[in-house]
């Protein structure tokens, strides 16, 4: 396949699957396995750079007030939640340096933790932010570090869960993944370096920008309606479609 389009489509999953509850990993390891796109660690960090200007331009004004009040409840609560997280994600990374074996189970994993909000609803609010639901939504969060599991989808469930408001779930998982996506990018590039730049990647990166605000919008609206368990089904049939592709 051309390069070109190769990557306008790589951009446009990364930029829907990043924001939307059904697994950006997992969505770009099948497309790879069906030959679009190769393998390349700086493209891919691209990639997820143009997804993360989304949160840094939607969330702007919120991100400065953090960096002005870094003792305020809510830096405290996100940065809380941010280190179960890093713990998960390295011994992911370093312990099962290969999860594709996973991508099935894990799509119908994400799945089951969707419906969870619907049937069970938070025993105290999240008012107080406490140290207990920081670590719970960071571990769920940790969760997303195995491909086929959407990190804002998980996050949003954890943070619903723990009587987190509707209307402020989607900021508090929007602005978790910002040091998430910088820490990895990070790793990832001091542990094997970086490859070749292809110019074939910079439509591709506005592709992911456009489709990427899009995707926060319309998660936002998801999430007011009480609509997250609707996904559920499509990440089903998406571990029917990974199970076919990788065991078939």
């Amino acid at each position: 396949m051309n390069e070109y389009l190769s990557y306008i489509i790589l951009g446009l999953v990364q930029g829907l699957t990043e924001f939307l509850p059904v697994s950006s990993s997992g969505h770009l390891l099948l497309l790879e396995c069906i030959g679009v796109g190769k393998p390349s660690i700086l493209n891919n960090l691209i990639l997820h750079c143009a997804t993360l200007v989304v949160v840094l331009i939607a969330y702007r004004k919120k991100i400065a007030e953090l960096f002005r009040r870094p003792t305020s409840p809510q830096a405290r609560f996100l940065l809380l939640a941010t280190l179960p997280t890093a713990v998960c994600a390295a011994v992911i990374r370093f312990l099962l340096p290969d999860p594709s074996f996973f991508l099935p189970f894990c799509f119908a994993l994400n799945s089951f933790i969707l419906i969870l909000p619907r049937f069970f609803g938070p025993t105290t609010p999240l008012t107080s932010r406490a140290p207990s639901k920081a670590l719970f939504v960071g571990l769920t969060q940790g969760l997303a570090c195995f491909p086929g599991i959407s990190r804002s989808g998980s996050t949003s469930a954890a943070l619903l869960l723990s009587g987190c408001s509707r209307e402020d779930t989607a900021e508090y998982s929007f602005l978790l993944s910002v040091p998430i996506v910088l820490g990895s990018s990070f790793v990832e590039v001091a542990s094997q370096g970086v490859d070749a730049f292809c110019w074939a990647v910079l439509p591709g990166t506005l592709v992911a920008f456009v489709s990427g605000f899009v995707a926060l919008k319309f998660f936002s609206k998801v999430l007011e309606k009480k609509r997250l368990h609707l996904f559920s089904i499509y990440t089903l049939l998406m571990s029917a479609t990974a199970f076919f592709l990788l065991f078939g």
